[in-house]
């Protein structure tokens, strides 16, 4: 704790010893150096300096660092989550951000960013640090993560002007190409239902070293594939989502995309293996960050050639599903849309839904086609 300065204690222009309002005391250096005007800066807080003399001596040490270029004030206090959410509520407040832009710019934050480099200080983070979000949208399309780099570069641009970093490590990001992963086309020649039923008949000779997890994770590459559910979706679910006695799972509006509940039922695949789950989580040892490598195992045993450097990700089981239900399966396009839990556009949104049972029946329809030899 500082103590007031004794009345023989030398001065020093700008710097004071100020009374905080918790009765505790802060040394309080405002100063101009290289014809800039410093603001005032509390040098107890950030230096630790206890007395006066103290701070006139990292002042000396400031002025020095700043002629070398560098910012001695970078040991900001703020984690990211604490800029993002200030950032935030002021942009709303302005009216900067309006009607779906908070919604859109908060579900993407918390949903891919916040736990993964969220409780970092600003300054603190790094290159791989982004990295690691990266990894986490690696199934993900181009624009998806462009859009980390869209959102996260103007937050460390007001950081730098804010004197709270130096530089936007952002900028060291490459922009990814959009929309480049959208065809599975240009990616093999091979039909959806081959490729489909290729990854369904790899499940069973997927080599898991752990045991105890390897009923988890090939349980988790069958609901992805036979569902074609969200990834995040999935991997959110608890026992308490499942309606055992009628063989299916409700989704709840807290974890979906369309913030809605949905009702999908479950592949007899899977059926043993969550009933015996007590409660909580599904896949409660599951990391998301591995399921881009699981998955490209995964592919490894299958027999789909691949045109060269290109690959399937999760999120194209959506597609594939997709793809067979409408052609294969001949169900109607709206209806298999539906089993996908997206939502209905324009005018028809409003007279048009389909039943739990017209999609239980369209899902069944599916699998009967993967399966058939």
């Amino acid at each position: 704790m500082v103590k007031p300065p004794k009345k023989d204690d030398p001065s020093y222009p700008g710097i004071k010893t100020v009374q905080m309002k918790n009765d505790t005391y802060a040394i309080m250096v405002n100063f101009k150096y290289k014809s800039k005007r410093y603001p005032t800066k509390n040098f107890t807080k950030i230096f630790g300096s206890k007395t006066e003399t103290k701070a006139k001596n990292k002042l000396d040490e400031v002025k020095v660092l700043i002629s070398q270029g560098i910012n001695p004030f970078l040991n900001t206090p703020y984690t990211l989550n604490e800029f993002w959410y200030k950032r935030f509520d002021r942009k709303v407040k302005n009216g900067e951000w309006t009607n779906n832009t908070p919604r859109n710019y908060q579900y993407f934050y918390e949903a891919h960013i916040k736990d993964v480099i969220g409780h970092k200080k600003l300054d603190k983070i790094t290159y791989e640090d982004l990295q690691k979000v990266l990894d986490k949208l690696s199934d993900r399309q181009g624009g998806t993560k462009n859009t980390f780099k869209r959102l996260m570069r103007p937050l460390f641009e007001e950081a730098i002007k804010n004197d709270i970093i130096k530089d936007n490590v952002i900028n060291k990001l490459e922009t990814q190409k959009e929309g480049s992963n959208k065809n599975i086309e240009l990616r093999t020649s091979e039909e959806a239902l081959s490729i489909v039923k290729n990854i369904y008949n790899a499940i069973p000779q997927y080599k898991v070293l752990s045991k105890t997890q390897d009923p988890e994770i090939k349980m988790f590459l069958y609901m992805v594939l036979l569902t074609a559910h969200r990834k995040g979706e999935i991997m959110k679910l608890t026992k308490e989502d499942v309606v055992m006695e009628e063989k299916k799972i409700i989704s709840p509006a807290s974890i979906t995309k369309t913030k809605e509940d949905y009702h999908f039922p479950i592949p007899k695949e899977c059926l043993e293996y969550i009933d015996n789950i007590e409660s909580g989580l599904l896949f409660p040892t599951l990391k998301r960050g591995s399921t881009h490598a699981i998955f490209q195992r995964l592919l490894k045993l299958t027999d789909i050639k691949f045109y060269k450097g290109k690959s399937l990700a999760i999120h194209d089981t959506r597609r594939l599903m997709l793809t067979i239900m409408i052609t294969d399966c001949k169900i109607d396009g709206m209806l298999a849309d539906a089993c996908l839990s997206h939502k209905q556009r324009g005018v028809i949104k409003h007279y048009l839904s389909f039943s739990y049972k017209d999609i239980k029946k369209s899902y069944k329809k599916y699998w009967k086609k993967i399966k058939k030899l």
